[in-house]
């Protein structure tokens, strides 16, 4: 197995159970983590803005976020987050606008991953990039071939 450093073992783990990132090595997931930042939030912080450009990635190390899609003051939650989970990951591939408002629901840690340090790692190591598409690949296949609900 590959050492991955004490400081960044929790981010590797972390970033190891997203979907995104399954058919990544440990080397690579610990590349990865080298360049996620970790960053907090207070309750009712906005964290990313329906209709904004995606910027960058995150998972919730701790804490809760709940989505909202209409007016932020009103809107009830669409989906409530919390450790583990993760938004903002097609914002890394196309840096398209926000699909909904993700607002700290309580005083929130996340470990972030902006989209330009993920695009220059992808250059650097272009077998990232081939994973990546792998795993999104089968992601896809298993969800054209389930039944419908």
């Amino acid at each position: 197995m590959w050492p991955v450093p004490n400081a960044i073992r929790p981010t590797v783990e972390l970033l190891s159970r997203v979907p995104l990132f399954e058919g990544l090595s440990k080397a690579q997931l610990t590349r990865l983590a080298a360049i996620a930042e970790d960053s907090s939030y207070n309750a009712g912080r906005v964290i990313v803005k329906r209709n904004d450009p995606g910027k960058a990635f995150y998972v919730i190390v701790d804490g809760q976020a709940k989505v909202v899609k209409g007016k932020i003051t009103s809107a009830r939650a669409e989906a409530t987050l919390g450790p583990g989970d993760f938004f903002g990951e097609l914002a890394l591939l196309d840096g398209e606008p926000r699909a909904a408002t993700v607002v700290a629901a309580s005083p929130l840690g996340t470990i972030r991953i902006e989209r330009s340090a993920f695009r220059q790692m992808l250059r650097d190591e272009p077998d990232i990039a081939v994973k990546l598409l792998e795993g999104m690949a089968r992601r896809t296949r298993r969800i054209l071939s389930a039944p419908p609900l």
